[in-house]
């Protein structure tokens, strides 16, 4: 019997994994950058990411490439946004070029 009553389509059997085996299950999705400061971001979100989840933000500020690493440290509900979920992000980390990249987006953004 398959999956919901249906016929079983699988060509090769499954077996139960032990007890402790755990993975990583990296998604994609799109998020919409709400603002953003020298330590972390504020993004919109269709999918809510539970607090703790790392991830890698790539995108543009200005015209140069920003590729930070990210956690998510808070979700909210953002009520009728068109982006539903407000994500809490800090900086982990980042290389130089999105480093430089950030520091001039936010001097030109507070002149």
């Amino acid at each position: 019997m398959g999956y919901a009553g249906g016929p079983d389509r699988r060509r090769y059997p499954r077996w139960r994994a032990r007890d402790g085996v755990e993975c990583q299950l990296q998604t994609r999705t799109r998020v919409r950058l709400i603002d953003i400061s020298a330590d972390g971001a504020l993004l919109g979100s269709e999918l809510p990411l539970p607090a703790g989840t790392q991830a890698r933000l790539r995108s543009a500020i200005g015209t140069a490439p920003f590729s930070p690493a990210v956690e998510i440290r808070r979700v909210a509900p953002r009520g009728a946004d068109p982006t539903p979920i407000a994500l809490g992000a800090i900086f982990l980390s980042m290389d130089d070029r999105s480093r430089r990249s950030l520091e001039l987006f936010l001097k030109m953004a507070g002149s």
